[in-house]
């Protein structure tokens, strides 16, 4: 029953940010006393394999562990992601107006996103985007307002 209501809350999430339920979930133990993977998850989703489809599928994954009523039971209910809307505006749009839909029905869970301010300073976006970023806003790092003011790069 839990499987399959997990399965639901993906479904459901994959249509309202891809627009469609072309996706799956499955389980599967795996037997074997010489296996370090005792469980395989698989997790299909439309269009999968590109860089950019393939972390809106961690997306849709987190936040279905987040917000499906089974997993959420034993969730920290705390959920952080660096930089991982390196997707198409539209599916960004989508993923940001589905947590905050959710958050009309959950207070109590706490989405950390890292992003960069292009990423939805065009006019066209900020009107798509349902919830008030400014509000949600917690801080803003720049080349002079540095994270733990050090200089980082990615290598």
């Amino acid at each position: 029953e839990a499987i399959e209501d997990f399965n639901n809350t993906i479904l459901e999430i994959h249509e309202s940010i891809m627009g469609n339920k072309q996706c799956s979930f499955g389980i599967q133990t795996v037997d074997k006393a010489q296996s370090k993977t005792p469980v395989k998850f698989d997790l299909r989703i439309f269009d999968d394999g590109s860089h950019s489809v393939d972390r809106t599928k961690v997306f849709i994954y987190d936040v279905a562990l987040l917000f499906n009523k089974y997993t959420r039971q034993r969730h920290p209910l705390f959920l952080v992601h660096d930089n991982i809307f390196d997707v198409d505006q539209d599916t960004l749009v989508r993923c940001l107006n589905y947590v905050y839909k959710e958050e009309e029905q959950y207070q109590d869970f706490q989405y950390i996103l890292t992003l960069n301010r292009d990423k939805i300073e065009n006019e066209e976006r900020i009107k798509a985007i349902d919830m008030d970023i400014e509000a949600h806003k917690v801080a803003t790092f720049t080349k002079k307002k540095k994270f733990f003011k050090r200089d980082y790069q990615e290598k």
